[in-house]
């Protein structure tokens, strides 16, 4: 839409329409570009179900992860991460298989090792370790005597019983 313009090119003004007379008792309307603007009184949660979901900022809550201390700040700033600390779950499975009341601590204690680690307390995590292991040593050094009593009691029977009925059964009378 281009303005009317003279022959020097210079654009003209818009002829002026004739005003409209209003009744006294009405108020005059201005165009809506002229109309003062009032703020909204709406309160925001209004203004967010009233806009389609596409148009809606993207509002992120924020997440909180536990985030474990560093239980060796030093090694932290120098980039290597510290290994936890080993467990001894071995000791403590070896131990339940082979005597199960010395390994039923030794499996708690193998258990709590990493849970103390990531809380940031490793000290107690290696205290944890530590028990886990004379634990699980226990019930292999206590369930493998108990095995070879058992092994050694059997041996003894058979050969007690070869001697006493072994030689009854050679005789012919």
């Amino acid at each position: 839409m281009t303005e009317p313009s003279d022959p020097a090119g210079v654009p003209q003004q818009p002829a002026e329409q004739p005003a409209v007379q209003q009744p006294a008792d009405q108020p005059v309307q201005q165009p809506i570009a002229q109309q003062p603007v009032e703020p909204q009184v709406q309160p925001q949660f209004d203004q967010q179900v009233q806009q389609p979901m596409a148009q809606q900022p993207a509002v992120q809550q924020p997440v909180h992860h536990p985030v474990p201390m560093a239980p060796y700040p030093y090694a932290t700033q120098f980039g290597v991460a510290p290994v936890p600390v080993n467990n001894n779950l071995g000791w403590a499975i070896a131990g339940i298989l082979v005597c199960w009341p010395f390994g039923i601590p030794a499996l708690i204690k193998a258990l709590q090792v990493n849970s103390l680690w990531y809380q940031g307390l490793p000290d107690q995590a290696q205290i944890s370790a530590n028990e886990a292991k004379k634990w699980g040593k226990v019930a292999v050094i206590v369930g493998a005597s108990l095995l070879g009593l058992y092994i050694l009691a059997f041996v003894v029977y058979f050969v007690i019983m070869i001697a006493l009925f072994g030689f009854a059964a050679t005789q012919v009378n």
